[in-house]
């Protein structure tokens, strides 16, 4: 790791750090109730649709179904390291759990929440925002991917596609009363940290099976 990138890196930490200390501390800050008030003041058809859209990918078994399919494509074409690493992404989910839980803030009182849901011991928490950190380090992924091994109009359609839903799911879940502005600015800083982490393992790991077939 280069001087740069450690610098990046421990600066992703120290604010991903101070942003989740603060969402401890305050159940709200007065931009949170701005922003939300200036986003659902925006009530178009075509607005109102984008924004419950795009966070449908994020519902659990739609996430599940979405990695699986990422990684039996992987599988498929023999790119065991790739088919890794997607699955690796699902370690956001699991971050988004424990963080919801030691920081233990509230979600905002629009938010339909049902005390009988299975998961309602993690879900009733609002910092981080689990769609967001998903997206940010699934869709970030493969998009790196597409980057990285495709070419031509699939590669930036990709691109585009995960670029756009990355982009839409912050508001998004603040337009729908689940979360807070902080909350998906935390998650945004969050999920930038896990990304870099899940490409630098899988940058690491494809230079080791380099120097491994070397030796053969």
């Amino acid at each position: 790791m280069d001087r740069k990138l450690g610098a990046l890196v421990i600066l992703l930490i120290t604010c991903a750090i101070a942003l989740s200390v603060a969402a401890h501390f305050f159940s709200v800050f007065p931009f949170d109730l701005k922003i939300t008030r200036e986003l659902r003041e925006e009530q178009t058809p075509v607005f109102s649709q984008t924004m419950q859209w795009v966070s449908v990918p994020g519902e659990t078994w739609i996430e599940a179904v979405l990695v699986g399919t990422v990684i039996a494509i992987c599988l498929v074409w023999r790119r065991w390291p790739e088919a890794v690493f997607v699955l690796a992404t699902v370690s956001s989910v699991v971050l988004t759990s424990v963080l919801k839980v030691l920081i233990g803030r509230p979600r905002p009182p629009s938010f339909p929440g049902d005390p009988g849901d299975l998961f309602w011991s993690v879900d009733q928490f609002s910092f981080p925002s689990g769609h967001v950190l998903f997206y940010f380090v699934f869709f970030g992924f493969i998009a790196f991917l597409a980057w990285s091994h495709l070419t031509g109009y699939v590669r930036w359609f990709i691109i585009a596609i995960c670029g756009l839903l990355i982009v839409l799911i912050g508001p998004s879940r603040v337009y729908l009363g689940a979360h807070w502005a902080s909350d998906v600015i935390g998650s945004y800083v969050i999920g930038v940290l896990w990304l870099v982490m899940i490409i630098l393992g899988y940058l690491m790991a494809g230079r080791s099976s380099v120097v491994l077939a070397g030796r053969e």
